[in-house]
């Protein structure tokens, strides 16, 4: 024990006072070490520390780089916003930290057919969920909870328009139409590649029960289910908890709830952030339009049949 306290010690003084030319590792808990890297193998990596060398298994690291390098490309810059959603790194350190940065943006999607979750992406009232919480409806209202001093107010609105649908992966884009209460807050999204085994969070409304908190670990980072990969969790989710978001330890929002086996225990799956991104970088294209039944779907050319192909060169 006392061994593992020096080793945190020293890691943390390494990381504060390493040389700027030094190689940096960066480690699955987002610690760092600043020192130059003298050997590499397939299971760990050697570096000086001046007075000694420390070996650190390749299982604890999530990069390797130069300090320069790093500097530019790690997440610790402010947040940025990109277009109708942010990304950074929110500096969250833990699921108590995560949920009162980002609770106040998860909501209750509320329709006649029932309710399930979502979450605020943009300060105008953009928000995320899924397409099988709002299917087949056209009046739906969506609540915020406001924290005012010690009172938790229930906000509720129903001036809702559906900006956008992507049927495929089940989501959808709507939006808030009331002034009054925005800016609205909002999450972060997460753009690097999940780490198999990191630890979760889940914050929704299953079976009503407003703001519920479930944590876990990410246990597959691409499961395959009808030609989509899923994020696998064993963080409880149950029906109420769909469209809502699933963070990071550090507060990212790195997917959408939206499935869970009503059969085995720990056994949940949430859509990728990236589908999240494109949808709304690409947000014109899946547009809603209540004129359209098939609105929310979008279809693409097949392939040219390559024998039907050189059927016709040979005619030529």
């Amino acid at each position: 024990m006392r061994k593992t306290m020096t080793m945190m010690i020293l890691l943390t003084v390494l990381a504060l006072c390493g040389d700027v030319d030094a190689d940096t590792i960066v480690l699955k808990d987002r610690n760092r070490i600043s020192a130059p890297v003298i050997k590499e193998s397939s299971e760990h990596v050697y570096v000086d520390l001046g007075f000694d060398i420390l070996k650190i298994p390749r299982e604890s690291i999530a990069s390797v780089g130069s300090s320069s390098a790093s500097a530019l490309q790690t997440p610790t810059s402010p947040i940025e916003n990109n277009g109708l959603y942010a990304v950074g790194d929110p500096q969250v350190h833990s699921t108590v930290d995560g949920v009162q940065a980002f609770g106040p943006a998860v909501v209750v999607v509320k329709s006649p057919a029932g309710l399930g979750s979502g979450f605020i992406v943009h300060a105008s009232g953009y928000l995320i969920t899924n397409f099988h919480v709002i299917e087949g409806q056209k009046h739906f209202t969506v609540t915020q909870f406001v924290q005012k001093g010690a009172e938790l107010k229930h906000v509720i609105h129903k001036e809702i328009r559906i900006v956008a649908l992507d049927a495929f992966h089940d989501l959808a884009v709507l939006q808030i139409e009331d002034e009054h209460e925005a800016p609205f807050p909002t999450v972060v999204l997460g753009l690097e590649e999940p780490v198999y085994g990191e630890s979760v969070f889940v914050i929704g409304n299953p079976a009503g029960l407003e703001r519920t908190v479930t944590e876990g670990i990410l246990s597959h980072a691409g499961r395959l289910f009808e030609g989509s990969l899923y994020l696998q969790i064993d963080a409880s989710v149950n029906p109420g908890n769909s469209g809502g978001p699933l963070f990071n330890g550090h507060g990212q929002v790195i997917g959408v709830v939206n499935m869970g086996s009503r059969i085995m225990q720990g056994l949940n799956f949430a859509i990728p952030v990236r589908h999240v991104t494109f949808l709304l970088d690409h947000i014109e294209a899946y547009a809603y339009d209540k004129s359209n039944s098939e609105s929310g779907f979008v279809y693409v050319s097949a392939p040219p049949n390559p024998s039907k192909q050189t059927e016709e060169g040979n005619h030529e």
